[in-house]
């Protein structure tokens, strides 16, 4: 009897320190009651796999003192108690991850879609912008190619105004080479009209005809 004593109060005062936690059994709910003992009310339902903290293991009897998430304090049949949780809490708690999973994944499935929408506009975009460059570059070759002629009209204008100034000069220089030509002719000639008359041989012709 000292020796189960003993035991039990080492369960005491070991069981808070380790603060184990075991499951609800697989079952619909469990009773948590007041005592060791079916004779004992009932404090509390528990759904199976409610995680229950164990506070004094009393197995001689087949209970466990555990304390209830919600606070509750009572004892449970030990048989009724898991280390693991369910594997219908497994199920569920998976069934949660895997939804959880597909909505993760439809989220991501959709901003890929996003994301891909974005790089087809960004490539409409460049191909548009592309054309936009191509279709101002073509006024800006025109616009140079225009000034490039205006410049070669400008240039052939002022040789145009050269030549001529040229060929002006030109023209007076002849009319001038022409005046002083004909000049020289009229005076050569108005000096030979003075200067034979005058001439020995005349006299001497008229002389001998006497």
């Amino acid at each position: 009897m000292k020796r189960l004593f003993l035991l039990l109060m080492l369960g005491a005062l070991v069981g808070p320190a380790r603060a184990e936690t075991v499951y609800a059994t697989d079952s619909c709910t469990v009773p948590v009651r007041a005592g060791t003992s079916t004779g004992y009310r009932i404090l509390r339902m528990v759904s199976s796999g409610t995680p229950l903290e164990i506070l004094d293991p009393n197995t001689a009897q087949g209970y466990t003192r555990v304390k209830t998430p919600e606070g509750t304090v009572g004892w449970i049949l030990t048989r009724e108690l898991m280390d693991q949780p369910s594997p219908r809490d497994h199920v569920v708690q998976l069934e949660a991850r895997v939804a959880t999973l597909d909505e993760d994944n439809r989220i991501l499935r959709g901003e890929a879609e996003a994301l891909e929408a974005v790089r087809a506009t960004l490539t409409r975009c460049e191909e548009e912008l592309a054309e936009i460059r191509r279709t101002a570059a073509e006024p800006l070759a025109i616009e140079q190619e225009n000034l490039r002629l205006q410049e070669e009209i400008a240039a052939a204008h002022e040789r145009q105004r050269h030549l001529e100034l040229e060929n002006t000069v030109l023209r007076d220089r002849s009319q001038r080479n022409w005046f002083l030509a004909g000049g020289g002719v009229a005076l050569g000639g108005l000096l030979f009209g003075l200067i034979i008359p005058r001439l020995p041989w005349r006299r001497r012709q008229r002389w001998d005809a006497l």
